[in-house]
């Protein structure tokens, strides 16, 4: 059961993370680097939720206030006013609103009108195995579409001075 628990929120996590990334690289004006970066930090921003101790309850539990669009605004207007770069505050939003988005379709849902604690889904299957393969898909999608990301991971792995030399058996 806890091996189970373990593998879920592995995948889940990687998921959103990877989308996060494929929609700031694919999307935003800023580096590979820093759009990977932006991408993995803001697109599992609304899971540290976890982080919380479970004794403050309510709204900080999963899917509480950090899945809201009122922290998803603060979230972005807060790196805005640090960082003056609009890129980034748009990376940033993609990033977040893809991981709102993400788990809005699921049957937990988030809390679209925080601090009212109402919610709508779909219900979809959004952590099945049909849905992260999709996700996973259309986010390399985007990468190969937008990026050359996919192509430098590719150039640098067949550049010949980084190859060692196969040794004789």
């Amino acid at each position: 059961m806890l091996f189970g628990l373990i593998v879920f929120l592995t995948v889940a996590f990687a998921t959103h993370a990877l989308v996060g990334v494929a929609l700031v690289r694919g999307f935003a004006d800023v580096g590979p680097r820093t759009g990977v970066l932006l991408g993995i930090v803001f697109g599992l921003a609304p899971d540290a939720d976890f982080l919380f101790p479970a004794a403050w309850g309510w709204p900080f539990v999963h899917r509480g206030i950090t899945h809201s669009p009122l922290f998803a605004l603060s979230v972005i207007g807060g790196t805005y006013a640090l960082c003056r770069n609009r890129a980034i505050a748009l990376a940033t939003g993609l990033a977040i609103g893809s991981h709102l988005v993400i788990d809005s379709l699921s049957p937990m849902a988030i809390l679209w009108l925080f601090p009212l604690r109402t919610t709508w889904s779909p219900g979809l299957d959004v952590h099945g195995v049909l849905a992260t393969a999709l996700l996973w898909s259309v986010s390399a999608g985007v990468l190969v579409w937008r990026t050359d990301d996919l192509a430098e991971i590719v150039r640098w792995r067949t550049r010949d001075d980084d190859v060692l030399p196969r040794q004789s058996e």
